[in-house]
């Protein structure tokens, strides 16, 4: 039996059932509970495909080791989490917008922290939403998130003088138009620290190589690199060590039904000895 904590339609928290270690598992693009406001001219099979399904089921076993998991309840296609509140596609709003404007590349792509396009390419948006609707987002849902991630992640810091955060997410097996490596096919895991800057080589190192020795293909900070999640929270000055983690749909969902796979649990048994490691290591670490 789990014990939660729920800010309804904005996040569940998952504690740990045993003594907590300083390792946060974050879900926050797994979210399927789809705001009464939000309009897409997309299919919904379509517009569904944009989410990383059955994640917080891969990573379930974390609390029973320690480790709490953060879900957000909400699609990343509402507002995206791993985008800055500054990363801001002005051409999808009514009227000028009020705040600092600092686009990503994935913004210049449409991709930003308000989705433009999908990530075939296709209009995501049925109109331009007003200044007031995207300062709302924000309000309810992006930074009340980001908040309870920050203050989980400062709790760790003060008890262990360190933490450790896996920012959990699900990619195509092969690279969609908007991406990086369009039309590529894909490793089974891909890490990012923001290009070395959100985790020591050592951690990144740590976790390279234990996927590989649980048999996985990894790639590194492509064609993912992180974003928001752990650039916002990680970093070996913050002593929090942060990694970005995107494992292959191909491994567990069939696209097509969006239901799970005969390989979901097999890749449920890596992950559970995946986490088993990290708590191992930060355990080590702490000691």
């Amino acid at each position: 039996m789990h014990n939660m904590a729920i800010k309804p339609g904005v996040f569940i928290r998952f504690d740990p059932i045993v003594p907590q270690v300083p390792v946060l598992i974050d879900v926050s693009r797994s979210g399927r509970e789809y705001p009464t406001d939000f309009r897409s001219p997309l299919r919904f099979t379509d517009l569904h495909d944009n989410v990383s399904m059955y994640v917080e089921e891969l990573y379930a076993s974390g609390p029973a080791l320690g480790a709490p998991i953060l879900f957000a309840c909400f699609p990343n296609t509402y507002i995206d989490t791993n985008r800055s509140a500054s990363d801001i596609d002005e051409t999808m709003i009514a009227g000028r917008w009020p705040g600092p404007i600092k686009q990503s590349d994935f913004t210049r792509r449409g991709l930003g922290l308000l989705k433009r396009l999908s990530r075939y390419g296709e209009p995501l948006q049925e109109r331009k939403l007003t200044v007031s609707e995207v300062q709302e987002r924000l309000e309810k849902y992006h930074e009340p998130y980001h908040q309870e991630l920050a203050r989980i992640l400062a709790g760790m810091k003060q008890r262990y003088a360190i933490a450790f955060q896996l920012s959990c997410h699900c990619m195509s097996a092969v690279g969609a138009p908007t991406h990086a490596d369009p039309g590529k096919p894909r490793a089974d895991f891909n890490l990012g620290n923001v290009h070395g800057t959100t985790c020591t080589p050592e951690f990144m190192n740590f976790m390279t190589s234990t996927l590989e020795r649980l048999g996985h293909s990894v790639s590194v900070n492509f064609p993912y690199y992180g974003g928001e999640l752990v650039a916002r929270h990680g970093g070996p000055s913050k002593d929090v060590e942060s990694i970005f983690v995107e494992v292959n749909k191909g491994l567990f969902i069939d696209t097509k039904t969006f239901k799970k796979t005969s390989g979901f649990e097999a890749l449920k048994s890596s992950i559970d000895k995946l986490l088993a490691e990290v708590v191992a290591y930060a355990r080590k670490k702490t000691a």
